[in-house]
């Protein structure tokens, strides 16, 4: 029965209303019920006496959905925007390509098109992330070929630093640049309608700039360098303007961690499938240690990355992602230039005043590995190529093992954050991850250990597949709702303030000739101090109810807001008949 539509589901709902398929299902004006307002708890709480007695049947009053429903009752902004009806639909014949990226509502099965968007530009993000290992691996061979180095403890220069630390000192300057520009972006999504426009222009360059690197050769190696640099800024707008918005998808921490579980899992996937093709074209080119070879394998790893990221990202921000009204106005006496440093600031400040828990959580994110601007990325590579002298296959295969190592760590982060909640995951994750590599800087001592690389790159994937899903889920679970966009663009500015940090110091150490394991294991010492930082946080559960206390108000307007944005573009669509019935149905929502 609950698979039918409309007047069915809604008939079955107004008499077990409770009922966990029911609990994010708008029935309030259908079944007449008094909780004329769902955003209030004590109106749902006080009203819920007066439920049918089936309620209590579907669901024990000892229930963890019975405790929490007034708060899954609470219609989330997607959730908002697809219940008016609009937005751009993608021709009949080109919706196949949504399939495998649909993650519907585990509890309604309602399918958003935000998050099928979400899965769809995770695949397409992966292969752009992940092409910088290949790229990164044939500009340092090409840099040390020109500077006349064959060993590790080189001392030659070019352009004024050592090979070796070409890929970390760009990470750098791309990392304080990041900092800075970040907070304005941060301003253009919060206080414009143009989030889903950031998107899409940032999508655009960052694929773009890919494109260009196809044609890496011997001569443009220095060029290619300063692409990849604005490459990974471009990114890093683009990753800004998705994850706001992931907290728009659902309010519910375990619905929340179903999606980002989900995500992780495709985008892993398509990370395989990626670097399994780069695998088989350079083997069907045939292999070897020649600098020609790797620089190759670097154009058809761009090539490909290329492909996919004009495919899903390029789907998904034309057809599945919607547009947002400004969650907030430009505040007086500020400009949309500074509105993003007051908002920070200020938004900063309530932070350390009302919410410890967030407070510590910021604190550790500074040194979260995967703050900065691809921090980690740039290091293992140049450890693995300078160091290990793995060329660019090698580095494709040690990719794969971390690849099948993402996506069992991902599915182990949906089930350890429902056991001993996101907080204590995170923690265990990151623990994990530090310990893992900074026992690696102590096992890898020379190209003779190259095999137990790939070994370790497993143990890598499992602890980064549990960490990163951990962390999302406890960002959005403790930020105040109808505040999304603000507080990520907080948690982004938090990432790059020292995320550039790691590579300054490794630059540093390697341009006056320290062992360069110590750089790889600087990585670990950042993981412990970020666990360090998540200690004085306190309790996960009393953090997630002050949260809920102080969402109330600001969810409701938002929600409203959201409901008349979308209800608004839909008239300028349609006429007659068939806009009075969508903006009656938006009403009743």
């Amino acid at each position: 029965v609950w698979r039918l539509k409309g007047f069915r589901r809604d008939f079955l709902c107004c008499f077990s209303p409770y009922h966990p398929r029911c609990l994010s299902i708008s029935f309030v004006a259908t079944c007449n019920y008094p909780m004329t307002d769902i955003l209030s708890s004590e109106s749902n709480m006080e009203t819920s006496s007066n439920a049918p007695e089936q309620a209590s049947e579907d669901v024990p009053a000892d229930s963890p959905v019975q405790e929490s429903a007034p708060y899954r009752k609470q219609m989330s902004i997607s959730e908002a925007a697809e219940s008016s009806g609009s937005g751009i639909t993608a021709p009949f014949w080109l919706r196949w390509i949504e399939i495998p990226f649909v993650v519907p509502n585990p509890e309604t099965g309602q399918k958003l098109p935000e998050a099928t968007g979400w899965a769809m530009d995770s695949v397409g993000r992966g292969p752009l992330n992940q092409v910088g290992s290949y790229v990164g691996t044939a500009i340092l061979r090409l840099a040390m070929k020109e500077a006349g180095c064959r060993t590790s403890d080189c001392t030659n220069k070019t352009h004024g630093f050592k090979p070796s630390s070409l890929l970390t000192t760009t990470t750098t300057i791309i990392g304080i640049i990041s900092a800075i520009l970040m907070p304005i972006v941060g301003s253009v999504v919060d206080h414009t309608p143009y989030r889903r426009m950031v998107g899409v222009v940032s999508g655009f360059f960052a694929v773009g700039f890919i494109g260009a690197q196809i044609f890496l050769n011997e001569d443009n190696w220095f060029g290619m360098l300063i692409v990849d640099a604005a490459q990974t800024f471009a990114f890093l707008i683009h990753t800004t303007a998705v994850f706001a918005y992931l907290p728009d998808l659902s309010l519910d921490e375990d619905i929340l961690s179903h999606y980002t579980s989900r995500f992780n899992v495709r985008q892993y996937i398509g990370q395989f499938i990626y670097v399994s093709l780069v695998i088989a074209t350079g083997e069907a080119r045939g292999t070897d240690r020649t600098i020609n070879s790797t620089v190759q394998t670097a154009n058809d790893a761009a090539g490909i990355a290329f492909g996919s990221g004009v495919l899903f990202v390029g789907y998904a921000w034309t057809f599945l992602f919607r547009d947002r009204p400004p969650l907030t106005q430009v505040p007086e006496g500020s400009t949309l230039l500074t509105a993003g440093f007051s908002r920070i600031g200020k938004t900063s400040k309530i932070v350390w005043k009302n919410y410890r828990h967030l407070r510590w959580f910021m604190a550790s994110l500074l040194f979260s590995p995967e703050a900065g601007a691809g921090v980690v990325l740039s290091i293992a590579v140049t450890f693995l190529t300078v160091f290990m002298k793995f060329t660019a296959i090698e580095i494709a295969k040690a990719s794969l093992c971390l690849m099948v190592g993402n996506v069992i760590g991902s599915l182990f982060a949906k089930w350890i954050t429902k056991l001993i909640n996101p907080l204590n995951s995170y923690r265990l994750g990151l623990t994990f991850l530090g310990a893992s590599i900074g026992l690696s800087s102590l096992v890898f001592t020379g190209p003779e250990r190259r095999d137990a690389v790939y070994g370790f790159a497993g143990m890598w994937g499992v602890s980064m597949g549990w960490t990163y899903p951990s962390q999302r889920i406890l960002f959005c679970t403790l930020i105040p709702k109808g505040q999304e966009t603000e507080y990520m663009g907080l948690f982004v500015f938090t990432g790059q303030i020292l995320g550039w940090l790691p590579s300054l110091i490794f630059t540093a150490m390697n341009e006056n000739d320290v062992d360069i394991r110590w750089g790889l294991g600087l990585v670990g010492i950042f993981c412990v101090t970020a666990v360090i930082f998540t200690l004085p946080m306190g309790s996960y559960e009393e953090a997630c109810r002050i949260v809920a206390e102080d969402s109330r108000e600001k969810l409701k307007e938002v929600v409203e807001a959201t409901s008349k944005h979308m209800r608004s573009a839909d008239m300028d669509k349609k006429s007659g008949d068939q806009s009075e019935l969508k903006d009656e149905k938006t009403i009743d929502v």
